[in-house]
């Protein structure tokens, strides 16, 4: 690596870690990561059997149970040793957009912006969710793809969708990359998939039940999304705020999944059958926006998803969503998650406050991602048009 590429690796190492080390409470999700590591550790190999602690597929267990084992051994803290996986994915996705740079598929500023951007650091860093890593393996598989590396694009992006699921978002769209047959895709499909059924059967045999529960079960966290910022408008309007947990929210849920289905499914059509003229790079971005405006039920690390496919090709939504973004972050951490930022907990009006600001970056946010992703697909739409005006 030349001095110029790691230039902006150090700096986003050096965010993080001052980030990582200034947040080092075994709070909010590190207090849920903490418990599933006790239990692996003292209880039972199998992260499933706990009650509605652990939603992801298995790796993430064991870097759980590392950092506890670490720690009981007194080589650094929890806090500290749970968060460095994603501290390292973070490092990956820079050199990786500095890779796409010298490749001409980035422009050059794009390390650099991942390098810098609040939204990486904060659910990075100060947060500890580790969305970064398969955001690392996706990168990395829609890179391989766009060059033609077709089984290691598939290999990508199954190490991906085997540490959280979502990276399986894109699986039609990296399948038909290049225009692919059916056969071809259907290979790719199989090296995607085949590493989380592979890690998932020993689970299954054991407890299918409680795979399903904990798993599959998973419907979200009213957070951030369109039924976040109804449930902070009824903060406003009551006084009262309601619990995010999906069985509270059961209609939305439901709607939600429907609703971002059809549109997921709508346009992995457009974009098969040429309606929609939009490479790979742009077709994650846009399934990520389509998420990101019509799911209702997210976590705050979920705002991190469009971000490196977004500096791809940067523009003025990036910098709106990353605005906003962090924005409804920082406000959320204060007023919903406390520790994770400040070590007590905000009161009176310093705590209302950050309520405001928590709602006020949610619902900008979704507006953002739906503006950006309508302006996404009207502009593929018009230039998929072009080549059959000229025709006539």
């Amino acid at each position: 690596m030349t001095r110029a590429a790691a230039a902006p690796v150090l700096v986003a190492l050096a965010l993080r870690l001052a980030a990582l080390l200034a947040c080092d409470r075994v709070v909010a999700d590190v207090a849920r990561y903490e418990r599933v590591a006790r239990h692996l550790l003292d209880v039972s190999w199998n992260p499933y059997a706990t009650e509605r602690l652990y939603p992801y597929p298995p790796p993430w267990a064991a870097a759980e149970a590392a950092a506890l084992w670490l720690e009981r051994r007194s080589v650094g803290s929890f806090a500290v040793n749970v968060k460095l996986p994603a501290v390292a994915a973070d490092l990956g996705i820079v050199a990786l957009l500095g890779r796409a740079a010298s490749l001409g598929m980035a422009p050059g500023a794009a390390p650099w912006l991942y390098a810098l951007h609040p939204v990486s650091v904060l659910v990075t860093g100060a947060h500890g969710q580790f969305d970064a890593i398969p955001l690392a393996f996706l990168l990395l598989a829609v890179l391989l793809a766009e060059r033609g590396r077709k089984g290691a694009s598939a290999l990508a992006l199954g190490a991906g969708i085997a540490t959280k699921s979502f990276p399986v978002l894109a699986l039609p769209f990296l399948a038909f990359a290049g225009g692919r047959s059916w056969r071809a895709a259907s290979r790719y499909a199989v090296l995607a998939l085949a590493p989380s059924a592979v890690l998932l059967a020993p689970f299954a045999l054991a407890d299918l039940e409680a795979v399903r529960r904990e798993l599959f079960g998973y419907g979200g966290i009213a957070d951030f999304g369109w039924a976040g910022v109804v449930r902070g408008a009824s903060w406003l309007a009551t006084g009262e705020l309601p619990r995010s947990e999906a069985r509270f929210w059961p209609t939305a849920s439901f709607v939600s999944k429907g609703v971002f289905l059809v549109a997921w499914a709508a346009l992995a059509l457009a974009v098969r059958a040429k309606r929609l003229a939009l490479d790979s790079r742009a077709a994650v971005l846009a399934v990520l926006l389509a998420f990101a405006a019509s799911y209702g039920l997210q976590s705050a690390q979920y705002l991190l998803w469009v971000v490196p496919f977004a500096l791809l090709r940067p523009g003025r939504a990036t910098a709106w969503h990353a605005l906003c973004a962090a924005a409804g972050l920082v406000g959320f951490y204060l007023f919903l998650a406390p520790g994770v930022l400040v070590p007590v907990a905000l009161e009176g009006a310093a705590r209302e406050t950050a309520g405001w600001l928590w709602l006020a970056g949610a619902a900008a946010t979704l507006v953002v991602c739906a503006v950006w992703l309508w302006r996404l697909i009207d502009d593929s739409s018009t230039k998929s048009l072009l080549p059959e005006t000229r025709r006539v």
